[in-house]
């Protein structure tokens, strides 16, 4: 994607936005610093434009005792590095903001970037910070409103890749910008009301993963598909626990692993977590540890992780996942998901 059909994005995702959504445009300036301190001379100035579409949290019996209720968004990014040694970076991430005052605001947000010119393109072997294509990418960030819709801004950017591909140490970004929103900073967020949620549920998530070969000489990527099977108890309009089978199926298991003369030769994997899923709204984060039970021999510790945002539109739901296995990222899984209620509701 080159910088006119990135900027043309932006400038198309506001009209996305809902009688009670809201969209904002942040400019920014910084400094790339890496993430390392004994590579300093690393340090180099950046600009900085990101999109972002909101929609403010309401109807939840939780939220609506409380004045400061959150808001979630999508935010899209693209980032000019003077001499940066990966190039620029583009970006997109899964927002959550609120309020810690009347004209202070936060956001925090989680997603993935590219670079231009990563060390798995250019095969540059001083680049030892950015060596794959696709990173995550995290933010904190503070707001000071100026007035209703004008807010200067402060943030921390991280990228790195959990070491999906070697090196990639990973780079850090500090920034200061000027912020406009197309809605009134003070005003309150509307309410709006949402269905009322089974006490169990079942259902499936479909998740197409894609992951870097961490053998050194088997450069790029590969994909892995899952199919988890799920069960939640909801304890309330916020909170549910439940537990997860999944069954994966690695087309490129005899070209990965075939160095490591693995005798385990089925392209199938089978686990089982236990889970917990907080919702808020149409947005809900679910998060899961337990073991692998049908797995390669290589693998010395039986457990996998998973942390993943969703987007839901009723029974129906996306949303994108990191899949780890003893704190490493295995790979990125970008799901479909439905829900099926098997009780009356509340």
């Amino acid at each position: 994607m080159n910088s006119r059909t990135l900027l043309l994005a932006l400038l198309l995702l506001p009209l996305a936005g809902t009688a009670q959504s809201y969209w904002g445009v942040t400019l920014n300036g910084g400094v790339m610093l890496a993430n390392d301190m004994a590579h300093n001379a690393l340090v180099a100035p950046y600009a900085d434009i990101d999109a972002a579409w909101w929609h403010p949290v309401g109807g939840s019996h939780y939220w609506m005792q409380r004045h400061r209720m959150p808001r979630f968004g999508l935010q899209a990014s693209y980032a000019h590095i003077v001499n940066g040694i990966a190039g620029d970076r583009l970006g997109l991430m899964a927002m959550l903001g609120g309020s810690l005052g009347r004209r202070l605001d936060y956001a925090a947000g989680i997603g993935l970037s590219a670079y231009t010119h990563p060390r798995s393109i250019t095969a540059d072997t001083a680049n030892i910070y950015i060596g794959s294509l696709i990173n995550c990418l995290i933010e904190l960030r503070l707001e000071y409103a100026l007035s209703d819709h004008w807010a200067l801004t402060a943030s921390a950017v991280h990228t790195s890749n959990g070491l999906l591909y070697r090196p990639n140490q990973g780079l850090n970004f500090l920034q200061m910008g000027v912020q406009w929103r197309s809605t009134s900073r003070v005003a309150p967020p509307q309410r709006r009301s949402f269905s009322p949620l089974s006490v169990h549920e079942v259902g499936f998530t479909l998740s197409p993963g894609f992951a870097m070969s961490h053998n050194i000489s088997q450069e790029g990527y590969y994909f892995c598909y899952d199919l988890s099977l799920n069960y939640l108890y909801r304890i309330d309009s916020i909170l549910a626990v439940g537990g997860t089978i999944d069954v994966w199926y690695n087309f490129s298991h005899p070209q990965q692993y075939i160095w490591y003369d693995d005798p385990y030769s089925l392209p199938f994997y089978i686990g089982a977590m236990a889970v917990v899923e907080s919702s808020w709204g149409p947005l809900s984060i679910r998060a899961g540890i337990g073991p692998e039970l049908l797995r390669s021999t290589r693998v010395k510790i039986p457990f996998y992780e998973r942390v993943g945002a969703y987007y839901n539109f009723g029974r129906h739901y996306t949303g994108i996942a990191l899949h780890a296995h003893a704190g490493q990222i295995d790979f990125i899984e970008w799901s479909y998901g439905y829900r099926i209620p098997v009780s009356s509701n509340r």
